[in-house]
């Protein structure tokens, strides 16, 4: 839920539905009591209840991951849903989980913390990635119910896990890369899409120029350009979450990304109007149209093979963003995963076992391709009976991308500050209201200011 697919893009799309759907804005459960069990129902499987065991707990979710079609925020995949809670239930017939849904993500999460930092932590819950990190010292260890997990791409491992234990079962992810025209790239390039910044400057503006259409487009979201920034060796903050883009080869990183931008748009490569975009579905939309020539897309914009305007949906491909050396590689990803607060006993065993059934391959597999996902472990990517069809044909390639998958920090400064700043400097870049050097230096105060503000105790740069 987090990013298009939980990342920044799906997170703000899932916020607009909670409050949409619930004209809430506190943190109680929306449906769903606790203990409840959805009216007395027999079945094994309701939109308020899992199971119906003597050994109940209470999950926190949202409504995004209901079983119910009517109930779920994503219909699509509720019946996916709804299976892999049935398995569950008949696998463990002694236990029930009372699902709690949340209305607001931001409280969520925040309640997570204050009422695990006082042990008054639901026994388990949904939480979104970017969430794990803070939560780490109150989770518990999945390892007895989660086999190989060496089979989770690299980010999942550095992310939801320390000293080798797995401490959230993040079972969907998506990511960012480059969709292109491989007509045009053939035409004006040599076939290949491009690896670097300079070669998508001398493609994008060739074809920009020879076909009056844009040559590279791309929406202001924060994780379609953080890539740029991640794949130079940048960091955003510190292993304590202090902010550190300033800090010594952080702000060469950091500069040049921004002074890529201003290239984008002094060589007539990129529009300046890109400076206003913050409609991901704008971009395949124009692509199908033949506006332009390759944008940033996440993974669900594999859509574009389907559009009804593109008479040709089979010239698209896609490839890794273009990085500044050839040999640097880096998307962002996000998404979802299930973790326990439950230290032992039978709620514990319980609570478990529910979180793992998450990331089981064929649970994981069937959701990620009701719901447009992708998986985060790379062997669900060899299922034959899944992910059939041109609608999944970059399956294959996104796989190979999720090796350089990049999350972004859980440090509050993060979505208190950086997420926002890195946003608009951007913004300001691209419109032509500020260079690279004023943009970011801007940034960098205004993070700082943030910082100090709120923790007493600024940084340096």
């Amino acid at each position: 839920m987090s990013e298009d697919t939980s990342t920044d893009e799906q997170h703000d799309q899932t916020r607009r539905k909670f409050l949409l759907a619930t004209g809430a804005i506190g943190t109680a459960a929306v449906a769903g009591c606790v203990g409840g069990d959805g009216g007395g129902s027999d079945e094994l499987v309701t939109h308020e209840r899992i199971g119906n065991g003597d050994v109940e707990f209470d999950h926190w979710s949202s409504t995004f991951y209901s079983p119910d079609e009517d109930e779920s925020l994503q219909p699509a995949a509720a019946s996916a849903m709804r299976a892999r809670f049935e398995e569950w239930a008949e696998d463990n017939p002694e236990y029930q989980a009372n699902m709690v849904y949340q209305s607001d993500l931001d409280q969520w999460e925040s309640q997570l913390v204050q009422r695990a930092s006082s042990n008054e932590a639901p026994p388990s819950s949904t939480l979104d990635s970017v969430w794990v990190p803070d939560n780490r010292e109150y989770l518990q260890p999945l390892n007895d119910y989660v086999d190989d997990i060496d089979d989770f791409f690299p980010f999942v491992r550095e992310t939801a896990m320390q000293d080798g234990d797995l401490l959230a079962a993040w079972f969907y992810t998506g990511l960012r890369c480059l969709y292109y025209r491989t007509d045009l790239v053939e035409e004006y390039g040599d076939g290949e899409p491009p690896r670097t910044w300079s070669d998508l400057l001398d493609v994008g503006g060739a074809i920009a120029e020879g076909e009056g259409i844009d040559g590279f487009t791309l929406q202001m979201s924060a994780l379609d350009t953080l890539p740029f920034f991640w794949g130079q060796g940048g960091e955003l903050v510190d292993d304590d979450g202090v902010p550190v883009l300033g800090n010594e080869d952080n702000y060469d990183a950091l500069l040049s990304t921004f002074q890529f931008f201003q290239d984008l748009v002094d060589q007539g490569v990129t529009p300046t109007r890109v400076g206003t975009i913050d409609d991901p579905d704008q971009l395949g939309q124009e692509g199908a149209n033949g506006q332009t020539a390759m944008f940033i897309g996440s993974n669900s914009r594999y859509q574009i093979s389907v559009e009804p305007n593109d008479d040709n949906p089979e010239r698209w491909d896609v490839a890794e963003l273009p990085m500044r050396e050839a040999d640097q590689f880096a998307t962002g990803v996000g998404g979802w995963t299930e973790g326990v607060y439950a230290e032992d006993g039978e709620v514990a065993d319980a609570a478990k076992s529910f979180a793992a059934k998450a990331v089981e391959p064929r649970a994981m597999g069937r959701y990620c391709e009701a719901g447009s996902q992708l998986p985060t472990r790379a062997s669900v990517f060899d299922d034959d009976d899944l992910f059939a069809g041109d609608t999944f044909r970059f399956q294959d390639k996104f796989r190979g991308f999720l090796e350089n998958g990049v999350a972004r920090p859980s440090a509050p400064i993060y979505s208190q500050a950086i997420e926002a700043e890195w946003v608009t400097a951007k913004e300001r870049v691209f419109t032509q209201q500020s260079s690279p050097e004023s943009a970011v230096q801007t940034m960098l105060n205004n993070i700082d200011e943030a910082y100090d503000g709120d923790s007493g105790s600024g940084y340096g740069y």
